[in-house]
């Protein structure tokens, strides 16, 4: 099928789910939850998310976008926290043990007067940073860790002038490289994935793809958590569907070409939130030192709190 109509097919599923969704969320929140447990090398390629535990925030809030870290012989998950009595996200961290079970309360890490989601986390010379999504305030602020996990201070803003969305950052043949969705003419974030690059993680000034958008689909565009490689080397990459709605499920494509010049993909593996476990949503993942972390959204009534 001709990508427009691709495109066009997919926006009717969406127009479609919208009103749907709108009577399921009159009397309910859309609570997202955390999946986690021990996952081998072997299976990150084919993750299997009924195997994980759950981690539950308290009714009031959800916890979305995890990232793992693990330092000084500690694990720790990082992600959006967003109050329903505010709408507004903020980064918070809790420490996990080597199942993944929490061993420690949520604490907030980074706030700031703007809405926070995606705490990217990397290192570089022996620093960890964070590059957390802030594109209600139109750039990408990068921070920097002091004391691990819970101390972090403002660093550099790394792009400006764009609604940034899920920034995700790899090293790949000698370049760094910058995935993201933009909001920005007719992409959106649920739909677009560009691509930036630079020498540096650190470079405050970085090269747009000619070919970006890499990605125009509601299908599998929007970054779902960091890239990796399997045990074969294969670079491969977590992406949203979102189809018929936000964060209805997850991917997994093999990154076949990227260079200045090109960028080709291919699907390996696919799941939705109602396949992986009877969930609404699932649209994030990130496997990390034998432990696997996604989220889940569920409905909670709004009279629980």
């Amino acid at each position: 099928m001709h990508p427009g109509l691709v495109r066009l097919d997919q926006q009717l599923a969406r127009a479609l789910q919208k009103p749907v969704d709108r009577c399921a969320e009159k009397n309910h929140h859309a609570q997202w939850l955390l999946l986690c447990g021990p996952c081998p090398e072997h299976s990150r390629c084919g993750p299997e998310p009924t195997t994980l535990g759950r981690i539950e925030p308290p009714p009031d809030r959800f916890w979305a976008d995890p990232f793992l870290h693990r330092r000084e012989g500690r694990t720790c998950v990082f992600v959006e926290e967003l109050l329903f009595a505010t709408g507004r996200g903020q980064i918070s961290a809790m420490e996990l043990d080597h199942l993944g079970r929490p061993v420690s309360d949520a604490v907030p890490v980074v706030r700031a007067a703007h809405h926070l989601s995606y705490p990217f986390l990397f290192e570089f010379d022996g620093v960890l940073y964070m590059a957390p999504e802030s594109s209600g305030a139109g750039r990408l602020d990068l921070y920097r860790c002091r004391v691990f996990p819970f101390d972090w201070t403002f660093d550099r803003t790394l792009l400006r002038g764009r609604a940034f969305v899920d920034a995700t950052l790899f090293e790949h043949q000698d370049r760094w490289w910058l995935f993201c969705a933009l909001r920005e003419g007719k992409l959106r974030p649920n739909n677009s994935l560009c691509a930036y690059y630079a020498n540096t993680p650190l470079a405050t000034r970085w090269r747009p793809h000619p070919l970006n958008p890499l990605r125009r689909s509601f299908a599998d565009a929007r970054p779902a958590g960091p890239l990796f490689r399997d045990r074969g080397g294969l670079l491969l990459r977590p992406s949203q569907n979102c189809v018929p709605r936000y964060g209805y499920g997850l991917n997994l494509a093999e990154v076949l070409e990227l260079d200045t010049e090109r960028f080709r993909e291919r699907l390996l593996w696919r799941t939705t939130g109602p396949q992986a476990g009877g969930w609404r949503a699932l649209h994030h993942m990130h496997w990390s030192d034998g432990l696997l972390v996604m989220d889940a959204q569920r409905l909670i009534p709004k009279e629980r709190f």
